[in-house]
């Protein structure tokens, strides 16, 4: 894996993982995880799609890692977005839309990073299965919202 780095240095990769492992480790749906929102039976479809959302983000995480540990870097995660707390309260119909708002924003970062590994083949295509992955949660969480 990773035989030729083209334009990028490894520290400009390594960055670049760090943050495409940052998205799968910070999302609003892991931190959901820890503090979860208050629910009713109504909102077991939604809590399962998150469920089955952060499971598939640690599994890409865990990958992400490993591709940090092949360039001999380490993995950094940072903390959640201090904003987060702002939803600590809110119930989940109420949730919906920041969480949308949140996914859309990931595949934005996303994107990015796609972008910036482009010329490093196997990297390149680790962060666009992050990013396919990131907009079949976004539709996913907007089917949960239509009527």
């Amino acid at each position: 894996m990773l035989q030729s780095f083209a334009m990028m240095n490894r520290r400009q990769i390594l960055a670049v993982l760090n943050r495409l492992l940052a998205i799968q480790c910070r999302s609003l749906p892991q931190y959901l995880q820890q503090a979860r929102p208050w629910t009713c039976r109504d909102d077991e479809p939604v809590l399962a799609s998150l469920d089955n959302i952060v499971a598939d983000q640690r599994a890409m995480a865990q990958r992400i890692s490993d591709a940090i540990g092949q360039l001999d870097g380490r993995p950094t995660v940072g903390s959640f977005p201090s904003d987060f707390t702002d939803v600590n309260d809110l119930a989940m119909h109420a949730l919906l839309p920041r969480l949308i708002a949140a996914q859309r924003q990931d595949i934005a970062t996303l994107e990015q990073c796609s972008d910036e590994l482009i010329t490093v083949g196997e990297l390149h295509e680790l962060a666009e299965e992050a990013l396919g992955a990131a907009k079949g949660y976004l539709e996913i969480l907007e089917q949960h919202v239509r009527p």
